[in-house]
């Protein structure tokens, strides 16, 4: 009787840590993902205004690793390649953060010109980081003379799991089937499994005001109606202020200026 009592308290006690630990891995993955509206409306804006700002990185800025290439040589070794997941430049600058309006309800539409493309060129992923609408199509390009395979780590549920060779000699592949998100998700991480060095991450939106910064570490959303938003950032290694948002007010054909500096965020 004793021995049933004691295995099913270490059942129990087993089980509880068990929660615990999923718990806080999923807090873990909030922390790490973007914050969407439930709901959002296109349509025509009157007299918006402008967020812009530059993203600088805080903290002594990491020598760059160079990634070692073991495969397909010839092709992916031609020009040197490095970690990608930290790019800073000049005055401290960082490159690949999303900034966005988190709880925007209503405004404009996408723009439907806006080429969707995933290029592999050099062995790696162009973008680094990349917004897509849901419900687009995304297409990806190989630039190389060297098979890759597309795996983007998104969800089955959202048809945003994608697992897919391309070879050398298909240089377009229309996402059309599986890729096409059905509700916003992300970032989701984008790997070569053939090279395991390639990474890229993409985030699928449910709106257009969504920024990447560029190698100057700048930021733009244009046409935002006027009012009272939460502005967001999301980086790979520097996370993100989904728990503490920055309250921006826009004004009617104003424009404003919100910087942010960002450090990398402490492992627990």
């Amino acid at each position: 009787m004793k021995t049933k009592m004691f295995a099913y308290l270490a059942l129990l006690i087993a089980c509880g840590f068990s929660l615990i630990v999923l718990a806080d891995n999923h807090e873990e993955e909030d922390m790490n993902k973007l914050v969407f509206p439930k709901a959002y409306t296109a349509g025509s804006v009157a007299n918006g205004g402008k967020i812009s700002g530059v993203v600088k990185f805080d903290g002594e800025v990491p020598e760059k690793k160079k990634l070692v290439i073991n495969k397909d040589q010839a092709v992916c070794d031609a020009v040197p390649k490095f970690d990608e997941s930290l790019v800073v430049g000049d005055g401290n600058v960082l490159k690949n953060t999303i900034v966005y309006l988190m709880d925007i309800t209503k405004g404009k539409d996408f723009d439907k010109d806006a080429k969707l493309e995933l290029d592999q060129k050099d062995c790696r992923f162009d973008p680094h980081v990349q917004i897509v609408p849901v419900g687009a199509v995304l297409t990806v390009l190989n630039s190389d003379k060297a098979t890759h395979n597309v795996h983007i780590f998104g969800t089955k549920k959202n048809n945003t799991s994608v697992n897919k060779q391309q070879p050398k000699t298909r240089k377009k592949m229309r996402l059309s089937r599986e890729g096409v998100a059905k509700a916003p998700e992300g970032p989701v991480e984008v790997k070569c499994d053939i090279h395991g060095w390639m990474k890229a991450w993409i985030a699928y939106v449910p709106h257009p005001y969504f920024a990447v910064t560029n190698e100057k570490g700048e930021f733009t959303l244009e046409n935002v109606p006027p009012g009272t938003y939460k502005l967001g950032y999301w980086h790979e290694v520097c996370g993100t202020n989904n728990k503490e948002p920055v309250a921006v007010k826009v004004e009617a054909g104003g424009e404003l200026k919100q910087d942010f500096t960002l450090k990398i965020k402490e492992s627990k």
